[in-house]
């Protein structure tokens, strides 16, 4: 029998901590969990890719880690990303391997969000959308853009696109160049929330884009990630320094 659960969302316009997980093996992933949740975070993101990097795990040994990850997990919601290397992954993995993986842990009923890019090859996607259709886990929809920040226009954009595509939550991360480009993201993330029902993930990566991890929900935004035991891209702050932040800016 499957465990029942309550899943935990990502509310729109609401502030919320994400630490990634991008642990190499199984000691130092449930290691690195007791970390995350003693940091006081809202979600962990198991950033799949960075576990054992290429390899397949049957459908049981993945729904029994994931078993393992919650029951450490007292309060705080999972998000599964096992992301493709040509939006950050940290290896080339074949589309199968990852299919598979994202499956059993959509099936497990233990993951809240699973995270599959907007760009994923069609009948990839299609698959993971119809193993979500029987499940409570929810889409986080996310395209990166590691070069630059696009105009304005473009942004809307990719917001509409990921918006018509089902997702229940879209993730933008962007580089930007200059202080116009991060601007340029958080307007149009503004913009783009007045219109959407849907939470918005908005980021400006690398250090020019700071105050869209600090204070995502005056960005149009909510969710952060913050740094635990590793980065997982430019310009994440830690938690502690997040929230330190928060408090001068008279935000919490």
């Amino acid at each position: 029998m499957k465990t029942k659960k309550a899943f935990k969302l990502i509310r729109k316009n609401t502030f919320i901590s994400c630490i990634p997980l991008i642990s190499a093996n199984r000691n130092e992933l449930l290691a690195d969990v007791e970390v995350g949740v003693a940091n006081g975070c809202d979600f962990l993101e198991w950033r799949r890719d960075h576990f054992m990097p290429g390899e397949l795990l049957t459908a049981a040994e993945e729904q029994e880690l994931l078993n393992e990850i919650k029951t450490r997990m007292p309060d705080q919601g999972l998000i599964y990303t096992y992301r493709s290397h040509l939006e950050g992954g940290i290896c080339e993995t074949p589309d199968e391997i990852r299919a598979a993986a994202m499956i059993a842990a959509i099936k497990s009923n233990r993951v809240d969000y699973v995270d599959v890019e907007l760009n994923s090859e069609p009948a990839f996607r299609e698959r993971i959308i119809e193993a979500l259709k029987a499940s409570e886990t929810r889409w986080l929809v996310s395209h990166h853009n590691f070069e630059k920040t696009p105009a304005e226009e473009e942004i809307s954009a990719v917001f509409r696109v990921m918006e018509e595509a089902g997702g229940d939550v879209l993730k933008l991360a962007v580089m930007p160049q200059t202080m116009d480009d991060v601007r340029h993201l958080i307007q149009a993330t503004l913009t783009y929330n007045e219109k959407s029902r849907k939470p918005m993930i908005a980021i400006a990566m690398g250090s020019l884009g700071s105050i869209t991890r600090i204070a995502p929900d005056l960005c149009g935004g909510s969710l952060t990630f913050a740094a635990g035991v590793g980065k997982t891209a430019p310009g994440q702050l830690s938690l502690e320094e997040i929230i330190d932040l928060r408090k001068r800016m008279a935000l919490i």
